[in-house]
């Protein structure tokens, strides 16, 4: 509805700048033909007292049309400066209700001299003073690095329009981060600076957290002692860090990517290998599966493995991630303990069956069987 009243509106001073084109013209054909009256009563005073009467007659209708038709044209310039002036004062009172209904920080300020001309409640709340506080201040002041500054004017004059995020500060001066927009803008017939700015330090401070967490994780994914992994889940490596790279032989984690074709074939034993992904796909996860793999000269080595699956919100598995550990000396040791302890039990049968005998041969029943063979062999001999 109001996009008809404000057509209509236009088509009426459109009618009435019409209006006016066609009695300017009136009016200079009025003063021309007042001309050419005054030239011709010039030269026709030998012309009868009646022909000089009708003339003078003429020349005063002439005159009264000439200021009604002024006094008209003046009173229609006026109710076209009203209608424009009442435009113009609903313009500004629909640019003051969005703005102040944005949540965005919204500031004017002229270009000339960076002087805040107007300011929307929420750049009160977002600046720390109210928003006539703010006007008369110097946007300048708003900039941390002033070489910021330079850089929006360098944009508004080459491309009229700038964004991007700057860092700001308030009139404490606490810092923060803004999403930041500036257009020329034509404010009450000055040249000025539109700015909308949007506080961002939340997601940037959420952005700093996440590249600590990334780099720190990254620092643990370099500098870790054990292997720590990534495959598909059809065997293919997506990352390793050195030391994954160096328990299994090679030079760098690159250098495994590109040659390692599936880790499955990695595996010494088929049983370990399908125990590993029985495991992994009826539990998801596995801690300390201890088993044997080849190394790139295809030594073998003994690890123990810890994994698990990844999957997305739908429960699509997506890889599998884990820690290896080469225990290859542990066994080493172990294997060699237990050899130990077998030797040790033989030692330890021998010297039980070396006691029992002689604990038999001094019986007094043994003794006696000794006589008894021994009285068998003498008389054998006799």
């Amino acid at each position: 509805m109001r996009e008809d009243k404000t057509a209509q509106e236009f088509l009426e001073i459109k009618k009435l700048n019409a209006q006016i084109e066609e009695l300017n013209q009136k009016l200079k054909s009025i003063h021309q033909e007042k001309a050419d009256l005054e030239i011709l009563l010039e030269t026709a005073t030998i012309h009868s007292d009646v022909m000089l009467e009708e003339i003078h007659q003429e020349k005063a209708d002439l005159e009264i049309l000439l200021e009604t038709t002024t006094e008209h044209s003046d009173v229609i310039e006026s109710e076209l400066q009203s209608q424009a002036e009442e435009a113009r004062r609903q313009t500004e009172e629909q640019f003051r209700l969005i703005a102040e209904a944005t949540p965005v920080t919204i500031l004017i300020a002229r270009f000339a001299d960076s002087q805040i001309l107007y300011a929307n409640e929420t750049a009160g709340l977002t600046l720390g003073l109210s928003s006539q506080a703010l006007l008369g201040r110097q946007a300048l002041d708003l900039y941390c690095n002033p070489a910021d500054r330079h850089k929006v004017l360098s944009a508004l004059e080459k491309h009229q329009h700038f964004q991007g995020e700057l860092r700001l500060k308030r009139s404490d001066g606490t810092t923060f981060w803004a999403l930041s927009s500036f257009r020329r803008f034509l404010f009450k017939g000055q040249t000025t600076i539109l700015t909308a700015l949007y506080d961002i330090s939340d997601r940037k401070q959420a952005e700093d957290a996440l590249r600590l967490a990334e780099e720190n994780y990254r620092s643990i994914f370099e500098n870790a002692l054990e292997g720590i992994f990534q495959t598909t889940p059809d065997g293919h490596y997506i990352s390793v860090n050195p030391a994954m790279a160096r328990i299994l032989g090679y030079e760098s984690p690159q250098e495994v990517m590109a040659t390692v074709i599936n880790v499955v074939d990695e595996y010494v034993e088929q049983a370990d290998r399908e125990e590993f992904y029985r495991l992994m796909s009826s539990q998801g996860t596995v801690k300390g599966f201890e088993h044997q793999m080849y190394r790139r000269d295809r030594s073998i080595i003994w690890i123990s493995e810890s994994a698990r699956s990844v999957r997305d919100a739908n429960g699509t598995l997506l890889y599998y991630e884990g820690i290896v550990e080469d225990i290859t000396q542990r066994k080493q040791e172990e294997e060699a303990l237990r050899r130990q302890v077998q030797q040790l039990q033989i030692e330890i049968d021998q010297s039980k069956r070396a006691r029992q005998v002689a604990e038999i041969t001094q019986t007094d029943y043994f003794k006696q069987l000794l006589e008894e063979a021994d009285s068998l062999r003498y008389s054998e001999d006799s």
